[in-house]
């Protein structure tokens, strides 16, 4: 297996916000490591989107057309980092469901009209979103859920919002503004590794649609980061990520950790790589808490 594989396997994000590395070789996912006890926090750990969201058959589509739009829904949710299928469901799902209208257009061409819902475990309704999308015939027929995955984005991230606990502005009826950020260089690591991380931090960040200021001023929020690198033992190194989030005047009001055991050879050659997937995970994390700030 290369090592290419090996990093798209490994750190996966749990609900209580603690990530675990597989790096070293090609075995089953160990067991995560234990959190240290005291140091959870609550705006991540009572995480309201536990139990998942099943996305249901789009009604007025044929059943290619409906799988595709539906898995399309489910691939932008768990890019979110929310669960999220087109079956199943627990006492804390959510539902999303959907109705198009299809309206034939000169030049071979149609625009489909959806209407979005999502509701809780007692199908109650939170939150509604319409669209309007021009498609060509020939490729409406057997579409790919990567085709339709701009026709969901705005939805998915909207009820991703009300899933993680941010409200609509009730009197613009906008969703409230994110946050300016900033990210503070990363202490317990060399300059290079450290500006290298703070960089995939920035990225990850941005592609969750926060803006990142490159200075403090400005910044509502500051995203601090500190790595521990532990000794190495039998080829494998012990590291952990802690994740501060601070308000404009250094106050903590949130925080993650990450913890495993990874590959030295990763470690010394492979830290761009590996700061990418951290930092995906990460910003899920910083994520939820900005969310939940939000509503505070």
């Amino acid at each position: 297996m290369s090592s290419s594989e090996i990093l798209r396997r490994s750190f996966l994000l749990t609900t209580s916000a603690f990530l675990f590395l597989t790096l070293a070789a090609c075995q089953p996912a160990p067991t995560p490591f234990a959190h240290t006890p005291g140091t959870s926090d609550p705006i991540i750990s009572q995480r309201p989107d536990v139990g998942g969201v099943t996305v249901r058959p789009v009604i007025g589509l044929t059943k290619p057309q409906s799988d595709a739009l539906s898995e399309a829904m489910v691939n932008a949710f768990m890019a979110m980092e929310i669960p999220a299928a087109t079956t199943g469901e627990n006492r804390q799902s959510r539902f999303v469901d959907a109705t198009a209208r299809i309206i034939n257009l000169p030049n071979n061409q149609s625009k489909i009209q959806i209407e979005w819902t999502l509701t809780d475990s007692r199908e109650r309704g939170i939150e509604n979103y319409k669209s309007s999308h021009n498609i060509a015939l020939n490729g409406w027929k057997n579409p790919k859920s990567k085709t339709l995955s701009s026709w969901v984005e705005k939805p998915a991230r909207l009820f991703a919002r009300r899933i993680l606990g941010s409200r609509p502005d009730s009197e613009s009826g906008r969703s409230t503004t994110l946050p300016l950020l900033h990210v503070w260089p990363v202490d317990g690591i060399d300059e290079i590794k450290s500006t290298t991380l703070k960089v995939a931090m920035e990225q990850a960040l941005r592609r969750r649609k926060f803006k990142v200021l490159k200075g403090l001023e400005g910044a509502a929020l500051i995203i601090a980061g500190s790595v521990s690198l532990g000794s190495a033992r039998e080829g494998k190194q012990p590291i952990e990520i802690n994740w501060s989030v601070l308000d404009a005047k250094g106050k903590q009001v949130g925080k993650l950790d990450q913890r495993n055991s990874v590959a030295v050879s990763t470690v010394e050659t492979g830290w761009q790589s590996l700061s990418s997937l951290i930092t995906r995970n990460a910003a899920g994390g910083v994520s939820e808490i900005v969310n939940r700030l939000a509503t505070e």
